[in-house]
């Protein structure tokens, strides 16, 4: 599972890269005898150092041993076919509840993100797992700025 994941961001990575591209071709501008530079940034460390993201995910793991108590108690005399749709109604709330939780912390990384980017002048960034070579770091920048909000 872990390979087809960074098989897809590098598929992303090359598509930003593309996009990117494309945009600096339709503008037929000088932009394309300009250089652009590129940042990266361990994105998955970054949250990992979110100063929020233990108590985020604390909350999900007690909203989720809650709703296992909830389909306990409430499927005892249901049919298989409601066990079912309760699963699947409180699968979809413990969902909505991690993107309530830890989406907040990814907004707050993108931005966090977006602001270094443009205060050290670099134009494209990417996922560390799509860059293979070059590129400026950006983590630790990154990291320090989350920290100190």
């Amino acid at each position: 599972m872990r390979v087809d994941a960074r098989k897809i961001a590098v598929a992303a990575g090359l598509v930003v890269v593309l996009a990117v591209a494309g945009v600096l071709l339709l503008r037929q501008s000088p932009a394309l005898g300009q250089s652009f530079s590129v940042g990266y940034v361990e994105m998955q460390r970054a949250l990992d150092n979110h100063p929020r993201k233990a108590s985020s995910e604390r909350a999900l793991q007690e909203f989720f041993q809650a709703k296992q108590r909830e389909f306990q108690e409430r499927s005892k005399s249901l049919s298989a076919f409601q066990r079912q749709e309760l699963d699947r109604r409180l699968q979809q709330e413990i969902l909505e509840k991690r993107g309530e939780l830890l989406g907040g912390l990814d907004k707050e990384l993108r931005a966090a993100v977006e602001t270094i980017a443009k205060q050290a002048g670099v134009t494209v960034v990417l996922d560390r797992s799509v860059v293979l070579y070059g590129g400026t770091d950006l983590t630790e920048t990154v990291i320090k700025q989350i920290k100190g909000k």
